[in-house]
């Protein structure tokens, strides 16, 4: 499976997940895992949705580094998320957990930063593509 639908997939799934755990928190009133809510949705769901976008948008970068990406990615974004929540209810322990995850998350980035900027062209001469006429 390609890269691009890898990242769509989890970024959905992380949708679903990310509104029920706001929906749960509405119902109970009970907001002290607001930050876990926040993270999923911006990380899970955005940036997550956003990077599959990007691949299959620009099919040039999904490629193998694509791929390592996804796989640096979704771990980094699990751990986070465990972290933060194991803080937010209180268990100092899991901190370091939040940090691997974070730097993890992190290192991610820099990753898709790298395929941005290997993938796309520096040129101010280039032209946006042309679009096909409505038929």
């Amino acid at each position: 499976m390609k890269a691009s639908s890898l990242f769509l997939r989890t970024g959905a799934l992380a949708a679903i997940f990310g509104m029920g755990l706001g929906i749960s928190m509405g119902i109970t009133q009970d907001h002290t895992l607001r930050s876990v809510h926040a993270h999923i949705n911006l990380v899970g769901w955005a940036s997550m949705f956003l990077f599959g976008l990007y691949y299959h948008v620009v099919p040039a970068a999904d490629s193998k580094l694509a791929k390592i990406h996804y796989y640096v990615a979704l771990p980094g974004f699990l751990a986070m998320m465990a972290g933060v929540a194991g803080l937010m209810l209180g268990n100092g322990s899991f901190e370091p957990l939040a940090i691997v995850g974070s730097l993890v998350t992190f290192a991610s980035m820099l990753i898709f930063a790298w395929n941005v900027f290997s993938t796309t062209k520096s040129s101010a001469a280039s032209k946006p593509a042309a679009v096909a006429p409505a038929r």
